[in-house]
């Protein structure tokens, strides 16, 4: 019942997103006759570096706002369990508001995983969890979420820049191993609990330059 109580808040969480997404275009469609009135006026004036500076100032920081939070939303639109595709939204405006540079990529629809969605949708968000707070730990902090469907399968793949400690990847998966301190360390080992009951479900991990990269593969239904 936790599960599904927080399946439904990020829900509303997901919901509350794309509602404020329509809001912010809708306000730049209020304001656009008034931004080219604006401009219109430098340009009758020809004074081409007035313009210059009114764009930098106020047109390309709307922009921006505009397109920053939607890019992602654009993209999620193709994972079709709904409990999925808000966690992930949730997880990477987080992520997006803690200035890591966001990216997706998802080729094809994601649909029909064959794995209970809260088991997917909690192990998600173990994995972009752990993703945030490693790419925090960067001087340069990244995240990357992928996903498509490849030979009757759904691929979900989780890279984040991340700094090395040394810690073996054959052991982060157990409990209480973790660089944040005593009584952390639980998510991996929950997250494999979970796959470990899907015989079909497999998950492999690797360090290569600087960046902890996951992949998930799940059978479609």
């Amino acid at each position: 019942m936790e599960m599904r109580q927080e399946s439904y808040d990020r829900l509303q969480e997901y919901t509350s997103q794309v509602e404020q997404m329509y809001s912010t275009l809708r306000s730049f469609k209020h304001d656009y006759s008034n931004i080219m009135l604006s401009m219109s006026g430098y340009m009758q004036t020809d004074d081409m570096e007035g313009l210059k500076a009114y764009f930098d100032r106020e047109i390309l920081p709307l922009n921006q706002n505009v397109t920053k939070d939607t890019a992602h939303l654009n993209q999620l639109i193709n994972i079709k369990p709904m409990e999925l595709k808000s966690i992930i939204s949730a997880k990477l405006l987080y992520a997006m508001e803690l200035n890591i540079h966001v990216s997706v990529e998802i080729e094809g629809k994601i649909t029909d995983p064959a794995i209970d969605i809260l088991d997917l949708s909690r192990i998600t968000g173990i994995f972009l969890d752990n993703a945030i707070e490693a790419a925090m730990e960067t001087e340069t902090p990244s995240l990357r979420f992928a996903a498509m469907q490849l030979d009757m399968k759904n691929v979900f793949i989780f890279s984040n820049s991340f700094f090395d400690q040394g810690i073996p990847i054959a052991i982060m998966a157990n409990p209480n191993v973790s660089t944040k301190g005593k009584k952390r360390g639980l998510g991996l080992y929950n997250a494999h609990e979970i796959i470990s009951r899907y015989e079909s479900v497999f998950l492999d991990t690797e360090i290569k330059n600087q960046t902890f990269l996951q992949r998930l593969h799940i059978p479609t239904a």
